[in-house]
Formats: structure tokens, C-alpha cells, sequence
């Protein structure tokens, strides 16, 4: 995620503002992301979604500078984080309910959307007391499996592999969660030069945040309603594909490694209630031509566990 993970913060978090209840709210006709309602992103609409109420109205502004400056340092606090950026920083203002982009050149819509956009719903995510997970997640027998993925763990690889299985896509970066209840993020995938030359797919965006990008659009046609979270789904290699089920010790360590931010949680009990969910572990090889049958196993062994209720292990 852009602006990395900072070690502490400045003080403990405060509550966030009372909102009025999603029945009372008038509904945001602003595109959304991460239960942020994106009004100054409508450039970029299509990477984003219709409005399914509660969201929090959030600004974007944008500061063109004539030279990149000099890194700031990461820093959060309860009403504003400061975050680097490669061409310059990024402000997030917590009781203004605005992101302001200071760079050289200023990220237009769909870059802020993905990547950018991530670090202000993670730290948006923490000050309301909610889990923002470094993850991407699909939707599978109507409800959302989170698969978690450090850098170089080819998670945006494994996500684009799910939606040619035939799942659609919740996120491919960051995952935020109020409780079990699951914001999607951008309809997009953004693919390494090996997965899109593999695969066929993707635009070159050039470099953008802090690797160079080959963007898939992805068509979502997520559930009505609220999206749950079924269980998490985490990534590793091997030299056959394999779904194996997660034992209880094993799972603490990977969900505390891929929280968004490395930071004490607000609620200390949000990140535990994930602990009981179904986890199991997807083992690939590091080949490319075997990512889709990898997908297709993984799809199988989500639905029939859902269906069954508990974890099998399944190999390919």
C-alpha cells in the first residue's frame, strides 16, 4: 500500500463522529469505495460503485507542485495522518473528511482510486474502529472470502486468476471490514509485466505508486445487500497446487502481518472475531501457467465449504 505501514501512532484514537443511522442518511448518489462516498472521483466512476448506504461523504483535493519535495515522514494521529508518496505526500484530514494530494504531478481520478486511495481507507478504517486488511477478496456462493498477500506473495495475480474462475472481484489491495460486514474496494486489478503479457490482459498506466502497472477492468455484479465475510484464504507456494486448512495457532501471525496499518487496533476485539472464521491456505507453484487450475481448486474447496460448513483439505 502506498505510504507504507507506520510503527506508532501519536496518541490513542478519540471516537469517530456520530453518523445518523443508514435508514435516516439520504443515500450518496457519489460513487464509492471502502464505505468512503467519493464525490470529486467521478472521473474515474467506473472503477468504483454505486452507493449501498451508510458510506462516509469523503473529499479529495489535489496540490500541483513545480518540483517533487523532500519525503515526509509517516505519521498518524487521531484527526490526520501524514503519508509519502513517491512524487510528493499525502494528507489525510480526519474531522475535514478530506484527502489532499501534494505532488509533482498531482494523481488524476483512476490513480487515486488504485493505488492511492488505499492508504486513506486504511486509516479512515482504523480511526472508525474497523480492520482494513492488506488483501484482495471475491465473492463466493454469495458471500466474501478475504485472501491475504504480502508483496511478492502474487496476490493481485491470484485475484485476477478468481474472476477468470468465474468469482467476482470485492478487492485487490486493501480489504475493509465493519465487523464481518465487507466495503468493496475498486473494480480493478493491477497486474505485473509477467501476469499481463501471460494472460493477455491489462493497459500499461506506466509507473504509478511504486511499481509500474498493467490495469484490468474487472465487471462486478456484487449481491444485493450487505456483503459478509465467510473466511480468510492465505497464499503460499508449493510445487503442486493444494488447498490446506489453516490450524487456530497459525492464524494470529498472518492476520496481524496483513493488517493495512501496523498499528495497535482501535478496537481491540475487531481483528480476534476473525480468528473463528474458516482459513485456509492456497499452495501454488511460482508458474504462471498453472495459476488458472490453482484458481478453479481454490473456487471448488470455498463453495463446497460453504456448503459443508467446515474446512477439507483438497489437493490438485
Amino acid at each position: 500500500m502506498p505510504g507504507g505501514r507506520p510503527a506508532a501512532p501519536e496518541r490513542e484514537p478519540v471516537p469517530w463522529p456520530q453518523e445518523r443511522p443508514a435508514s435516516l442518511a439520504p443515500m450518496s448518489t457519489a460513487p464509492v469505495a471502502y464505505g468512503l462516498a467519493l464525490p470529486d472521483l467521478a472521473g474515474a466512476a467506473r472503477l468504483l460503485h454505486p452507493a449501498r448506504g451508510g458510506e462516509t461523504t469523503w473529499s479529495v483535493r489535489r496540490v500541483a507542485l513545480e518540483r517533487v519535495p523532500p519525503p515526509v515522514r509517516t505519521v498518524v494521529g487521531p484527526d490526520r495522518a501524514v503519508l509519502p508518496m513517491g512524487e510528493g505526500n499525502v494528507e489525510v484530514d480526519r474531522l475535514g473528511a478530506t484527502t489532499t494530494f501534494t505532488a509533482c504531478p498531482p494523481p488524476d481520478d483512476a490513480a487515486v482510486v488504485h493505488p492511492y486511495l488505499a492508504a486513506t481507507a486504511a486509516t479512515v478504517a482504523w480511526w472508525q474502529g474497523r480492520v482494513a486488511l492488506h488483501a484482495g477478496a471475491v465473492v463466493v456462493g454469495g458471500r466474501v472470502w478475504a485472501v491475504l498477500g504480502d508483496r511478492g506473495a502474487g496476490k493481485s495475480t491470484a485475484m485476477y486468476s478468481l474472476v477468470r474462475a468465474g468469482l467476482d472481484l470485492v478487492a485487490d489491495d486493501v480489504l475493509v471490514l465493519d465487523g464481518l460486514r465487507v466495503l468493496p474496494g475498486p473494480r480493478c486489478v493491477d497486474l505485473r509485466r509477467e501476469s499481463a503479457e501471460h494472460y493477455g490482459a491489462g493497459q500499461d498506466i506506466g509507473v504509478v505508486g511504486r511499481r509500474r502497472r498493467w490495469r484490468v477492468e474487472v465487471p462486478v455484479r456484487l449481491p444485493p445487500g450487505d456483503l459478509e465475510l465467510a473466511g480468510l484464504v492465505h497464499l503460499g507456494w508449493a510445487d503442486a497446487p493444494a488447498v490446506q486448512d489453516v490450524p487456530l495457532p497459525q492464524r494470529w501471525p498472518a492476520l496481524t502481518h496483513a493488517l493495512a496499518l501496523r498499528l495497535p487496533p482501535a478496537d481491540e476485539r475487531a481483528p480476534l472475531r476473525l480468528l473463528s472464521l474458516p482459513t485456509v491456505r492456497l499452495l501454488r507453484p511460482r508458474r504462471l501457467e498453472v495459476a488458472d487450475d490453482a484458481a478453479r481448486l481454490l473456487a471448488g474447496h470455498l463453495l463446497a465449504l460453504g456448503e459443508r460448513g467446515s474446512p477439507v483439505r483438497r489437493d490438485g
